[in-house]
């Protein structure tokens, strides 16, 4: 399979919101934008329901394909295969209607670890039966990657982008069957293993290596892993695996592979409202594989008590026997004698001997402390210097914002709303367009959002606001440069829901955020919410 190639951006700011095509879809919110593409939040509004819709800019040298695409894969009724309602490339605007899916991407399940070995297997083997169907249809897909499979808020399993995505791509491949078998490998060992082994297309972390350059086997990653799933794998990606027969020459040989082995049924439970199901925490290891249990996880929890434990682990007392009046030779005893009385006259002394001591205890104190008060006072003993006042800290007022986003590749949809960054409104956002992977597909090494204070501040901290999903990296830049290679580094962080990033009392007139790579939310793309600045000036 030849890898994409990232077409020249496009703009199709030509259709905004509220556009209708065809006269019953109407384009409601911009999702993402990239290489003359733009994909739409849109309403059906003959059937009254939500819809995703792809325009295209004037120009775009591929619309024909697409649609072809499109119309090939609205045939297949397989419903686990986004459904394509509808595609038309003959007027002035080309579209494609399909299904809008909502869920969370595998990507996003295993942001918190991998699945259990059972549930890996029943998620891919659904993915793989899907995957059979649109094969035999003469449908490949070409871009597995682990925002394609998607569990949905219904329980059920979903593959995004066939065929479209491809197209829109510029992939191409001899051997479409074994590509999305490869596709399919690298997904089920992403389940179980939360590592990718392909390249480029999302934020998990790469897959560890041996000495030949290859990944390693799901089981020499996380222990637990049975041999049989190893076996799949192996035989997806040309693994060697000992035992395992020849790779899988299709989806069709890769489900009936996995249909043998152990699975938790589907669906599992509703991802609404819950912790993403089938996803795992990965407990520390013993050299020898075995879970490792802190010493307070290795304790039973010991039921709430309503007694004592004084009083509940007392054994019961034998009845006392009356015991025989005591006689003593002469007077009273000290700790209680006759009638229970007390020797008076020695706890008078007591008393006496204590008040004593009190008062000497207490003259010798003050005389310590006139004396240290006499050397303080002539310069004999230092007091601890005053710190002076740190600077008040407040929030500051941004004067306007403006983008760092130098060519040759311009972002295209960045340079709107940037005003919305700072508007203190929750349902408003800055954007990016969407690229094809968390590295801004190759076509940049970052982008930046430049706050301009109007003057020079000291900033002590700068909270931002953005979706939940697969963090990204982002640094903090404070100078009088409005570009962020003009201005020192201040501090970095994962750029995903709230975050704050240290200024360090840096001063300048510029605060910029500087994106490095892409957070994933549904899509490759930066989304703010809102900015705050802490510092003073």
């Amino acid at each position: 399979m030849r890898p994409p190639t990232p077409d020249a951006a496009l703009s199709t700011s030509v259709i905004e919101p509220g556009t209708r095509l065809a006269g019953r879809y109407r384009l409601d919110d911009r999702v993402s934008e990239a290489g003359g593409s733009t994909f739409w939040k849109a309403t059906d509004e003959i059937l009254a329901r939500s819809v995703a819709v792809l325009t295209f800019a004037p120009g775009f040298p591929r619309v024909n394909d697409v649609v072809t695409a499109a119309r090939a894969a609205s045939r297949l009724t397989d419903p686990r295969l986004t459904q394509v309602f509808d595609a038309d490339d003959s007027g002035e605007r080309a579209y494609v209607v399909s299904e809008w899916v909502t869920g969370e991407t595998l990507e996003d399940l295993l942001a918190q670890g991998p699945m259990e070995s059972d549930r890996a297997a029943a998620f891919l083997l659904e993915a793989a039966e899907a995957l059979t169907s649109a094969h035999a249809a003469g449908l490949a897909h070409l871009c597995l990657t682990p925002h394609n499979l998607v569990w949905t808020s219904g329980g059920t399993v979903k593959i995004t982008g066939l065929g479209v995505e491809a197209v829109l791509s510029g992939a191409e491949s001899d051997t479409p069957a074994l590509d999305d078998v490869q596709g399919l490998g690298a997904m089920l060992y992403a389940a179980l293993t939360g590592h990718w082994p392909g390249g480029e297309g999302t934020v998990l972390p790469p897959a560890p290596t041996g000495p030949d350059g290859r990944p390693l086997l799901p089981s020499q990653v996380r222990a637990g892993i049975p041999h049989n799933l190893d076996a799949v794998v192996g035989r997806a990606l040309g693994l060697a695996v000992h035992g395992a027969p020849e790779r899988f020459d299709s989806p069709a040989a890769f489900a009936d592979a996995l249909a043998k082995v152990p699975r938790s049924p589907l669906p599992f439970v509703p991802l609404v409202g819950s912790t993403p199901p089938s996803v795992v925490s990965r407990p520390d290891s013993n050299p020898d594989g075995t879970a490792k249990m802190s010493a307070t996880a290795a304790q039973p929890i010991p039921p709430v008590q309503t007694v004592p434990d004084s009083a509940r682990m007392r054994p019961p007392q034998p009845p006392q026997r009356p015991q025989p009046p005591q006689h003593t030779t002469g007077g009273h005893r000290a700790g209680g004698g006759q009638g229970g009385s007390f020797n008076k006259p020695l706890v008078a002394v007591v008393v006496v001997v204590v008040l004593i001591v009190v008062a000497v205890g207490g003259w010798a104190l003050s005389q310590m402390s006139d004396g240290n008060g006499d050397k303080n006072a002539k310069g004999g003993t230092q007091t601890s210097p005053v710190q002076p006042p740190s600077p008040k800290v407040s929030e500051l007022k941004v004067d306007h914002v403006l983008l760092d986003n130098d060519p040759p590749h311009e972002d295209t949809t960045a340079p709107r709303d940037l005003d919305k960054a700072t508007d203190k409104s929750k349902s408003s956002y800055w954007s990016t367009q969407h690229y094809y992977g968390a590295d801004f597909g190759g076509q940049r090494s970052g982008i930046g959002l430049v706050l301009d204070m109007g003057k020079t501040v000291t900033v002590d901290k700068v909270t931002v606001s953005m979706p939940d999903g697969s963090p990204g990296r982002v640094e903090l830049h404070v100078g009088d440069s409005a570009k962020a290679s003009g201005s020192s580094t201040q501090d970095t962080g994962d750029a995903v829901g709230t975050f704050t990033l240290k200024g360090k009392q840096a001063k300048g007139q510029y605060v910029i955020l500087w994106f490095t790579k892409l957070p994933r939310a549904g899509m490759f793309q930066i989304k703010v919410k809102d900015v705050t600045v802490y510092g003073a000036g």
